[in-house]
């Protein structure tokens, strides 16, 4: 049996514990899910989920000997508490980013102990769409590609620059959170270098100190990416495109208020015989992408078992997007 420990129960760690119990009502050799947050005895009352055993520290948490540890906290410190869990040769599942800094992410991997020890919570590679949208691109579907685009937007809310992922040290800004999940993607889809050509960023509606908006044209060698992140779209837009020379892919929505994700492919003037170009389109998939956490830890736990499924991010890809993130940033 396996025995998890997750630290920090705030939106992405309620997600992992949800996964979790998912995973083990369904028979996945889930032993002991221990949960830690400093308002553990709150959560405990308001929670639905049972079977879980609450604490308030990570060191008692970490005290447990889990076999693995999510660490979920807010990015200032989450290095702090991997760190803590990598000497008892703990499996550490860090969600993005992996570290604030490709100097953080460094000394992470610097700290491991054997590889794989760590893996990074990169999850968008486990939706639905944007699974099946890679699989398309590494089969070459749309033939030799011209160009990626990349749009990521988050609409926010009243009091958002009061929080800790709008503080400059603590969060770090969108080109970091959430714009790590589309290097990742840029990483993933190039498989090579990739040289940042255009940068443009703005700051003017929060005015906390954080890139509230970047664009950026990359050159991944034979194609070009398009991208852009920002928090301050108002509406929340996903958006991944294909074009090659033989046809197309785009991937709209993540699932929640960014409605539902859709996959759809066409073919090159496939609109030549009078057809509407719409009514020419494949639609690949439809999804609430409300299983990818669970998709993805369930890929975590069962190792190279699902080799032609999507994988975790490793701690080496990982580091890969942090050095592209570093690129992009140093061009703003």
């Amino acid at each position: 049996m396996t025995d998890v420990a997750v630290i920090g129960y705030g939106l992405m760690g309620k997600e992992r514990v949800r996964a979790l119990c998912e995973l083990r009502d369904e028979g996945e050799s889930i032993g002991r899910i221990v949960v830690c947050d400093p308002r553990a005895r709150r959560e405990k009352e308001m929670t639905n989920e049972g079977g879980v055993t609450w604490c308030e520290t990570a060191d008692e948490a970490l005290s447990q000997s889990p076999d693995w540890v999510i660490v979920a906290t807010p990015h200032d410190v989450a290095v702090a508490v991997a760190g803590k869990a990598l000497p008892s040769g703990a499996r550490v599942l860090m969600e993005k980013p992996f570290g604030r800094s490709l100097a953080e992410a460094e000394r992470l991997v610097a700290q491991m102990r054997f590889p794989g020890q760590i893996t990074v919570g990169l999850n968008y590679r486990f939706l639905p769409g944007v699974a099946a949208f890679l699989e398309d691109l590494r089969t070459g579907r749309f033939g030799p590609l011209i160009s990626i685009q990349m749009v990521l937007g988050h609409g926010g809310a009243p009091g958002m620059n009061e929080s800790w992922k709008f503080d400059p040290v603590r969060g770090g800004g969108c080109l970091l959170d959430p714009g790590i999940h589309l290097f990742d993607l840029c990483r993933q889809i190039s498989g090579q270098k990739i040289e940042v050509r255009r940068g443009w960023k703005w700051s003017g509606f929060w005015k906390t100190g954080i890139i509230e908006e970047a664009q950026l044209l990359l050159d991944a060698g034979s194609f070009l990416v398009n991208l852009q992140v920002s928090l301050v779209r108002w509406r929340n837009t996903f958006l991944l495109e294909a074009h090659g020379v033989d046809g197309y892919g785009v991937v709209t929505g993540r699932g929640g208020c960014y409605g539902p994700q859709r996959y759809r492919r066409g073919q090159r003037w496939a609109w030549l015989d009078g057809t509407p170009q719409e009514t020419t389109e494949e639609e690949v998939c439809v999804s609430d992408c409300r299983d990818s956490f669970r998709d993805e830890l369930r890929a975590l736990f069962r190792g190279a078992e699902e080799p032609d499924k999507p994988h975790p991010c490793t701690a080496a890809e990982a580091l890969e997007a942090m050095r592209l993130y570093q690129s992009c940033l140093d061009s703003l």
